[in-house]
């Protein structure tokens, strides 16, 4: 029994985290109200983290460049993001009932490890695949083989892949051949032409789901 586990919005509660930081980095610059809401604007709309530092060092210079304004949020974030209520202890119980759990995940290898290990799911995940070392984002369908040899498993149809992105982990990791839970949380599923095999409305439902 396999289980591949997304991290931001699965297993850690990667908004909290960038909540977390926004306030910091607001009070730190004396940064007002209207400038808090604007990261929040900016974090939903942003392509990637390069756009949204560019944005926020262009906006507001005074704080820094962008490179260092990048590499100060990774330091942080994995000292602000948690895990999600319920998630070590199911993870515990799926590890002592046999399953094998990897981490596959988007990011950078400094802050997604970071989280892993200072939430603790390091200590209780088989080990990860994160898209910065492996070289492919999901929903390439190679991190999903990368993470599913580190499991030691061959057989996909066996595997599950558990996430809250409906393109990334649920579509992805149907075109991988694995089996698809999606984390709703609380939302529809969206128009598509694939659906998950199972839902959940929060992490700890969903891995409560697999231990059955």
């Amino acid at each position: 029994m396999i289980a591949l586990l997304d991290l931001d919005g699965t297993l850690t509660g990667r908004a909290a985290g960038f909540a977390a930081w926004a306030r910091s980095f607001a009070a730190e610059w004396s940064l007002g109200d209207d400038d808090l809401r604007w990261l929040h604007r900016l974090d939903r709309t942003a392509g990637g983290r390069e756009q949204f530092f560019d944005a926020l060092s262009r906006r507001l210079p005074h704080t820094g460049t962008p490179e260092r304004l990048w590499h100060d949020y990774r330091v942080r974030m994995p000292e602000l993001t948690p895990a999600f209520p319920g998630v070590l202890a199911h993870l515990r119980t799926l590890r002592a009932s046999g399953w094998r759990l990897v981490v596959v995940t988007n990011g950078r290898s400094q802050t997604q490890v970071g989280k892993l290990r200072r939430t603790g799911i390091a200590d209780v995940v088989h080990g990860w695949c994160v898209s910065e070392d492996v070289g492919v984002r999901k929903p390439d369908p190679a991190i999903f083989a990368a993470a599913l040899a580190l499991a030691g498993g061959s057989d996909r149809t066996a595997a599950w892949m558990v996430g809250d992105d409906p393109a990334a982990d649920v579509v992805g990791g149907h075109a991988a051949g694995l089996r698809t839970h999606w984390v709703s949380h609380g939302l529809a599923w969206p128009e598509s032409e694939v659906r998950p095999d199972a839902v959940s409305a929060s992490p700890a439902q969903a891995l409560a789901a697999l231990a059955g």
